[in-house]
């Protein structure tokens, strides 16, 4: 695995693979532990999903026992193309670890496909980016990859289900077999939650 000189290419992954948010934005959000977030319109614009779209913190803890608590969600402002709608929540454990969900909804499949390719695209050209293997039996697509810096090490997930792309992404966890099969089973339940709100919308 190459090793890469700067920080900005880890955000850049981090941010278009599958819009999810994890070098420099994640742990700024404020922690409120077992609280409640509304929906209500964003101040990019974009509608918030309802939390029903997103997976909660007791099943990250089924594949991340670690993870104490779960920030605040929002909006996902990093989403591809032009979501009707976004949800994004950030996942936290001890000694900087932590794991960031996405979901974004799409005005139609096509749209959504069409999204899903253009952060297959730009991750695809930064630098150090290397292809993970995707899992075949999760949404309609996936794709996966890993940056590495220096011990900083962030795994990204996404998937396309009809009009939603998922994305699920962990920061300091080494890309060990174990880890990156924990994150399949976790993107696999995402993207199920994801599904049961589209067939809900």
């Amino acid at each position: 695995m190459r090793r890469i000189g700067s920080r900005a290419p880890i955000v850049t992954l981090s941010i278009v693979l599958s819009g999810v948010v994890l070098a420099s934005g994640c742990g700024q959000q404020p922690t409120q532990p077992g609280a409640e977030s509304h929906d209500h319109v964003t101040t990019s614009g974009t509608n918030q999903l309802p939390q029903e779209a997103l997976v909660t913190l007791d099943v990250v803890q089924n594949h991340f026992p670690e993870m104490a608590r779960q920030n605040t969600p929002t909006e996902n402002p990093d989403a591809a193309g032009t979501p009707e709608a976004t949800r994004m929540a950030i996942y936290e454990g001890d000694g900087g670890r932590k794991v960031t969900i996405s979901a974004d909804r799409y005005p139609s499949s096509d749209s959504a496909s069409t999204a899903f390719e253009q952060a297959i695209d730009k991750s695809e050209a930064v630098q150090g980016f290397v292809a993970l293997p995707a899992p075949v039996d999760i949404g309609d697509r996936a794709f996966a990859g890993i940056v590495s810096q220096g011990d900083d090490t962030h795994i990204g997930y996404g998937a396309l289900t009809g009009e939603f792309v998922v994305g699920v992404t962990s920061a300091g966890y080494p890309a060990t077999t174990e880890n990156t099969a924990k994150l399949i089973d976790l993107t696999r339940a995402a993207v199920e939650r994801a599904e049961a709100a589209q067939g809900h919308s």
